[in-house]
């Protein structure tokens, strides 16, 4: 080799080197950078009764400019043995960054010390509360169970030399506050401070407590004694706060994020101070016996002060709470959180105990707020009793939206000596196999630029005049063609001109997309409103189930399709087009049903779009079967060709429509992990007769306590066998007009995904006032939600009961990837080869190329086998 180009490749190798290994610690794991370390907090004495409320400064913390990628915590004995909440509640615990001044004497642990000493500076964290909640980390109860994980590349910065003030040096403390519950009257009265359980009239400084203060943090601080039985052995033990802190050292390629913490009781709404007041009291609902509902909700609203991208979310409730959701200015829903209470007498599955809460983690970018919007916090509670004491804060990590994730590395490149190289072929084999390892890691993350591909269609016309109904089926589709797996599939109505139609004009009631197999050389079928599943010469290819019939679907949503992400996440994606699966003398096709109701000038528009059969004057279904007496509405009665009353004189003006959708799509490769896709359905009697007969639609009765109540609130569950193990990957709900909101909860009560309508505010395309315009979707951190072979799934569908609604849907799609499947395998190289002097030029070259091109993500996942699909 000549020694110029021998040099230029060397440099070119060191320097991917150095590149790859930044890439490979992208997605860090313990082998590749993460740290991890277990620390004990100072011990916590307690004997049954008392409680410990007390700070402890300056504990053990890792050291260095570093990034937190997660910080978990729980109360074990003397032996490392967790203690159950039954015996130690835990109230919270927090930990808090603050700035020390140098030469001054340690401060270990001082209950009054508080927040306001000269020598300390608090190193909160970015708001919004102007006080009380400054902690970078904290939980209560869900310690056990609540994921703490900071998604890659981002982290939590801390330790930063730049930003520790001059004279000062960076430290952390501890709140934790534990509660001795053995041998209490009312333990849970004793966990939720109840101050005539606790003796207490006036607070730790000895100020008098209002009349109407009944319980909360100030009856039960540090050293007062909650009651316990007459008789009760007072045993004192030695606790821990044993916390488990991971990180990585600081590098450019981690994307800091801020922390946000949301307090329900916050009074900026009213004061436009941010004055959190931390706790509130629920109140026993006096009507909720004879609704059979016992939901108290509280709200807050506040401006967020910066622009950015949410990247993680969770709630803290106290026992009785019911969920929590912070919502966008828009009413989209940014995160929702839900408790976990446990069952049994286990540590982490304490009965009446909140032991976990659900998690958001949106994919990169999904999740945006700007400065100023107005988000809305929301905290339900039982109200089936009093409850004293509770918190409804909210946290969420927020990034920068103008750091670029995919901006590719930039290189120094190495000069100076050269070392001998030994021969052509071994440095040709290592630049080559660094090339294919780069290559690798940039297909990480499918842009437009390397390798999605993208199609816009129309369908057939849909030609419809005010009042019309269009419910055809469309074989014969255009789709992309080949082995490829679906990255997304998205679609709206437009006109003739391409513009966006009104759902108050068109209402979209729903399209799916469905693949089958036709048998070669038949005559295609390009359209039959009534030709169904139902034929000889096709196979309904199906997705993985549940239901039996019906729901056989790929793809497809409703009113909310503008503003649903159906986007895939990589390295996932949905296989398609594989000719192995293709069964001999067929081929692979695609159809639409696609189901439009005309409303202009409809005598009652919503109704028409509930297809509610007085509307209709429809009394025998499709097929000319007479409807059962107490069916009022639904698919039966706007089926294909049917009418919906609009007002008189109004002039009929025809025109054609067309579904627009966009598929996009990368070609199928080993590096792409296959999912399947699953659809629940609320009305699915799985759970009475062991035959998964899905109904589909169900109504609504209008509520006839919700005015006494002021809680208009209809909850429909079923529960279904999972038929596979796998992980979660995407979740999304469909829901009608009145829905709000659905969850899918695993067999431990776990929230596996929850889904929450947005509802439009006006007349423009896309914000249709009364409308559902989009849902939230769920797109957990890899591996982060598991679902066993056999777990028995609850779906709750719950919907607005102001007033009845018939033909309404409750379903749930979830992608699911199989578990067992390697996220990453090795680049094998083929050792012997020859390499002629010529391709030097061609392997330098494309060295070069993918230094430019690289971008911090490294494929997570690659399957060694496809799944076969399940036809339905």
């Amino acid at each position: 080799m000549l020694p110029g180009i021998q040099s230029l490749a060397f440099s070119l190798v060191i320097a991917l080197v150095a590149v790859c290994a930044q890439i490979s610690g992208a997605h860090v794991t313990l082998e590749n950078g993460l740290k991890s370390m277990v620390y004990l907090s100072p011990k916590i004495t307690q004997h049954p009764g008392s409680v410990s409320n007390k700070f402890y400064y300056d504990i053990e913390f890792p050291k260095g400019h570093i990034a937190i990628k997660s910080f978990d915590a729980e109360v074990v004995d003397e032996a490392g043995n967790p203690v159950s909440l039954q015996e130690t509640y835990l109230h919270h615990w927090v930990a808090v960054r603050y700035y020390y001044r140098k030469g001054v004497k340690n401060i270990k642990y001082n209950v009054k010390l508080g927040f306001h000493q000269s020598d300390f500076i608090i190193a909160g964290n970015d708001g919004i509360c102007n006080y009380g909640l400054p902690q970078f980390f904290g939980f209560g109860s869900e310690t056990r169970k609540t994921s703490s994980d900071v998604p890659d590349p981002y982290g939590i910065e801390v330790g930063n030399p730049l930003k520790v003030p001059a004279g000062y040096e960076e430290r952390w403390f501890f709140n934790i506050h534990a509660i001795d519950t053995r041998g209490a009257i009312d333990a849970m009265g004793c966990t939720e401070c109840r101050c005539d359980l606790y003796n207490v009239t006036e607070d730790e400084y000895g100020r008098p407590l209002k009349p109407n203060y009944v319980g909360g943090l100030y009856c039960c601080y540090d050293g007062t004694q909650c009651k316990v039985k007459d008789g009760n052995e007072s045993i004192e033990r030695n606790l821990y706060l044993k916390y488990t802190v991971k990180w990585v050292d600081w590098s450019d390629s981690i994307v800091p994020v801020k922390i946000f913490i949301f307090d329900v009781t916050d009074t900026w709404q009213h004061t436009g101070i941010h004055d959190c007041l931390i706790e509130y009291d629920i109140e026993k609902s006096a009507n909720g016996v004879t609704s059979n509902d016992f939901t108290s909700t509280s709200r807050t609203s506040v401006r967020f002060p910066i622009d950015g991208d949410v990247i993680y979310g969770v709630a803290h409730q106290h026992s009785g709470g019911l969920g929590s959701a912070l919502y966008g200015e828009d009413g989209r829903v940014i995160c929702s959180s839900k408790p976990i209470y446990g069952k049994g007498k286990d540590a982490g599955d304490e009965a009446g105990y909140i032991v976990g809460m659900s998690t958001c983690y949106p994919e990169p970018g999904s999740v945006k707020i700007v400065k100023g919007e107005a988000l809305t916090l929301e905290s339900n509670y039982s109200s089936a009793k009093g409850h004293t004491g509770v918190m409804g804060l909210f946290y969420i990590l927020v990034a920068d939206p103008s750091l670029n994730l995919n901006e590719p590395f930039h290189i120094n490149w190495y000069h100076g000596s050269m070392m001998s190289l030994g021969s052509q072929g071994l440095m040709f084999l290592l630049a080559i196999a660094l090339f294919a390892t780069c290559v690798q890691n940039s297909e990480a993350r499918v842009t437009s630029e390397n390798g999605l591909k993208s199609m816009v269609y129309l369908s057939p016309e849909i030609t419809q005049h005010p009042g019309s109904v269009s419910n055809k089926f469309y074989y014969d589709i255009e789709f992309p063609k080949g082995h490829i797996a679906i990255k997304s599939f998205n679609a709206e109505v437009v006109d003739e001109a391409g513009n966006p139609v009104s759902l108050q004009e068109t209402y979209l009631h729903h399209w799916v997309a469905v693949r089958y197999y036709q048998r070669i050389n038949t005559k295609d079928t390009k359209y039959n409103g009534n030709l169904g599943f139902h034929q000889s010469d096709i196979i309904i290819a199906g997705n993985a189930g549940v239901c039996n019939h019906g729901l056989t679907q790929f793809f497809g949503l409703g009113s909310e399709t503008r503003k649903t992400s159906t986007h895939v996440p990589d390295p996932y994606g949905i296989e398609v087009g594989n000719p192995l699966e293709v069964p001999s003398g067929y081929e692979e096709k695609w159809l639409m049903n696609i189901h439009a109701i005309d409303t202009r000038g409809a005598v009652d528009a919503m109704g028409c779009t509930e297809c509610r059969c007085n509307l209709y004057n429809v009394t025998k279904d499709e097929y000319g079967r007479p409807l059962h007496p107490d069916y009022e509405g639904g698919l039966f009665c706007c089926y294909d060709g049917t009418q919906c009353n609009v007002k008189n004189g109004l002039e009929s003006v025809k025109r054609n429509l067309y579904l627009k959708y966009t598929v996009e799509w990368v070609d199928w490769s080993d590096s792409v992990v296959p999912v399947k896709i699953f659809i629940f359905d609320v009305t699915d009697t799985w759970e009475k007769t062991g035959i998964h007969d899905c109904l589909i639609e169900f109504d609504v009765e209008q509520s006839t306590t919700g005015i006494a109540t002021n809680d208009y609130t209809s909850t429909r569950r079923s529960s279904v066998s999972f038929p596979s193990a796998g992980d979660v990957v995407y979740g999304v709900a469909h829901q009608h007009s009145g829905g709000i909101g659905s969850a899918l909860y695993g067999q431990d009560g776990q929230v596996i995904c929850s889904s929450a309508p947005v509802y439009g505010k006006g007349k423009d395309v896309g914000d249709e006032a009364g409308y559902i315009v989009g849902m939230s979707t769920c797109y957990p951190k890899p591996g982060s939600v598991k679902i066993a072979k056999g777990e028995t799934l609850t779906l709750e569908s719950n919907y607005s009961s102001e007033k009845s609604h018939t033909g309404v849907m409750g379903l749930f799609y979830i992608l699911v990837a199989e578990s067992s499947l390697e996220l990453s395998n090795p680049v094998k190289v083929d050792e012997g080869l020859k390499v002629p002097i010529f391709f030097w030029g061609v392997g330098v070259f494309g060295l070069a190329i993918c230094a430019a091109v690289l971008v911090a993500y490294q494929r997570r996942k690659r399957s060694e086998d496809g799944y076969q699909s399940i036809a339905a």
